[in-house]
């Protein structure tokens, strides 16, 4: 696939970052792993993706309520970023291709824009390391706009922001509930492989109006 059938008819791009445009993922099974061992607990099945559509609060109080956690909600929030702030500055990467794609889009003087459950405190060291800060016009996360990917708030409101209507905007996902959230909302939809979206995948195949399985591909 060449870009240029990715933006027929596309004004601006507005990508997730976790999984869709760094290897980040793996921390958070990592994480996932460790929080519930110190309860004695193993890691619940389909718990990533139970929250994969979630604030990171949201997530807290979830498995707070869920699995009976004796811990403040803010405390077990502290606790994940506390755990994942190290890899966040340090060794977290790009996936490849990704920055020689965006500035290809830049090139084109096409607006792009960042959509992230993540911390700010964790995603915005990691862009800054792996240069890509400098691409995005506009950066919003669902914690600061009181929402989450199961309702398509931050994407209008990104849109919005870079005088885009929803089917003129790109949207990259790796994650079927944010997938589904831009689709249902009338954005156009690019499904990014992750390795830890196999599972999920063929459902975003579905879905999505492209899919991306390596970046690189499309520089090809």
């Amino acid at each position: 696939m060449k870009p240029l059938s990715l933006l027929e008819n596309i004004k601006v791009c507005i990508f997730d970052m976790d999984g869709t445009l760094v290897d980040s993922l793996g921390i958070w099974d990592d994480i996932d792993e460790r929080f519930f061992h110190q309860y004695g607990l193993e890691v619940p099945e389909n718990y990533g993706k139970a929250l994969a559509h979630m604030s990171f609060m949201e997530m807290a109080q979830y498995t707070k309520e869920t699995y009976h956690i004796p811990d403040s909600v803010d405390t077990i929030a502290q606790t994940w970023i506390n755990w994942s702030q190290d890899a966040y500055l340090y060794t977290i990467e790009a996936k490849p291709g990704v920055k020689e794609f965006l500035t290809y889009l830049k090139s084109l003087g096409m607006p792009l824009s960042l959509a992230t459950a993540n911390r700010r405190s964790l995603y915005e060291p990691c862009l800054v390391r792996n240069g890509l800060d400098s691409y995005f016009d506009f950066i919003d996360n669902v914690n600061d706009l009181n929402t989450a990917k199961n309702e398509p708030k931050i994407y209008l409101h990104l849109a919005s922001q870079m005088n885009s209507k929803p089917e003129e905007t790109l949207v990259f996902e790796d994650v079927i509930q944010a997938v589904q959230t831009a689709h249902d909302a009338s954005f156009k939809v690019v499904g990014v492989y992750d390795k830890r979206n196999e599972n999920s995948f063929e459902d975003i195949k579905k879905v999505a109006n492209h899919i991306i399985m390596d970046y690189r591909d499309l520089l090809s």
